[in-house]
């Protein structure tokens, strides 16, 4: 591929950026939805249980006995805390999808013009993909 006009050079490098940026945050979000499944999940169980059940925690290497009520409490919060980083990841995806679409438009306006200014200079376009 001959070389590219720094200001397309420029583009692309902040096109891959986003694209980085896009696959870290999904992956981030991915991982929160998962450990919010289990805290429903616990949350679901032990709300199932008596008052008076005994009920583990894990702390380290270590189980500690707590009560229901403390243990549906900090469950609740770390559910609130990991709906609360979704909802911030979700936001930013947006906000990452839609720069990655305007840089593909300048992306494709940059090569269309090369390619009009080069005459037999060979480009492509950038290609509209899930992230």
């Amino acid at each position: 591929m001959a070389q590219l006009p720094p200001s397309l050079q420029d583009l692309v490098n902040r096109f891959q950026q986003a694209q980085n940026q896009l696959q870290s945050v999904l992956l981030r979000k991915q991982q929160y939805e998962a450990e919010l499944r289990d805290v429903e999940k616990a949350l679901g169980e032990i709300e199932k249980l008596p008052q008076d059940a005994k009920i583990y925690k894990s702390v380290g290497s270590f189980l500690l006995q707590t009560n229901k009520d403390a243990a549906v409490q900090e469950l609740k919060e770390r559910k609130e805390l990991l709906e609360l980083h979704i909802k911030t990841l979700s936001r930013q995806e947006s906000m990452l999808r839609e720069q990655l679409d305007k840089l593909r438009d300048d992306i494709n306006k940059e090569l269309a013009k090369a390619k009009g200014a080069g005459g037999a200079q060979q480009t492509g376009g950038v290609a509209k993909g899930g992230g």
